[in-house]
Formats: C-alpha cells, structure tokens, sequence
C-alpha cells in the first residue's frame, strides 16, 4: 500500500492536475509498453512474496520517462476522491502485474488513471481499481494451482488486453 501511494504521489507531482477530464486511456500503447513478464520468478515465489512489502526496483527516472514517452498528464484522469480530497489521479502501473510476475522493466510500465468506484462494478469504468482487483484474483487462482501454465497464460492474456481478461474472470460484469 505504502509503495502504490508513494507511486501515486510521485506521478502526481510528474502530471498537471485539472478539475475535470473527459475519455481517459484505459489500454496502453503496446509499443511503448508491450508488456514484459520476469523469467527468472518461480510460481513458488510469485506466491510466497508479499507484493506490495517487497522492494521493488522500478525508479523516479524509470517514472518520469513513461510520463515523458506517454506525453501524459493527469488532466485526462477523472476526478477522485483520495484523502479527502478530489482530484485527478494516476499511477504508473505494471501491464504484467508484480504479482503474476511483471518485470520492474520500462517496457511494462504505462501511466493508468484511477477510475471513480462505484458499488455496482459492471457500471464502473475500466481504470487502476478495476485492474488491482483484476491482479489480486489472477495471483489467488495461481498460487491456488500452483501452475506455471496458467502464470503463462495470465501473463499473454493481460499483455494483449487486461481489460478482455477481466471480463473473462468476472463474466457477469
């Protein structure tokens, strides 16, 4: 939690913060960030690390560059609510998520708005809450079978369009 905000805070001070936004980008662009899984993790210590608690090695350089590349400011982020206050917010995420072995690697990572919450999740828009949701479910369905095919496959699925896959996991949504 303590490294999301610290994220969340550092692309923050990287972005123009405005009142309102419009569309926002929910995909990224796959040139910029094709997604790039870490060989060298075990579905054994995918499922025995505390992500989150670990030390992670993605930089405030690596940071400022996919803001740079991306040409992205947080004025096209809706407006949220965090600590109280609204803003628009932004984190720069993992496409393969840490958690189902995503590399700490600038070709996975891409800038993803937070989208509003809401109760009913089939309303709400596709954004970094949906896509956390999303990771934490792929992570309990591996280290539930301990299976290096299905880490494999979540890998190539959340590459090509996390968005499809979640859709796949929770079909009624």
């Amino acid at each position: 939690m303590v490294a999301r905000f610290a994220i969340i805070v550092a692309a923050l001070a990287l972005t123009t913060v405005s009142g309102l936004a419009g569309t926002f980008p929910t995909l990224p662009d796959r040139k910029l960030t094709p997604g790039k899984a870490n060989t060298s993790l075990s579905v054994s210590k995918i499922c025995s690390t505390k992500w989150g608690k670990d030390a992670r090695a993605v930089t405030d350089k690596m940071k400022k560059d996919v803001i740079k590349a991306y040409h992205f400011s947080s004025s096209v982020c809706p407006v949220t609510t965090f600590k109280g206050n609204r803003i628009p917010r932004v984190e720069i995420d993992h496409l393969i998520s840490r958690d189902i072995g995503g590399a700490d690697d600038i070709k996975n990572l891409w800038p993803q708005c937070y989208e509003p919450v809401k109760k009913a999740k089939s309303k709400q828009a596709n954004g970094a809450h949906k896509k956390d949701r999303l990771e934490v479910e792929l992570n309990k369905r591996i280290c539930k079978t301990r299976s290096a095919a299905l880490l494999r496959e979540y890998q190539r699925k959340t590459k090509i369009n996390w968005i499809s896959l979640y859709h796949e996991i929770y079909e009624n949504e």
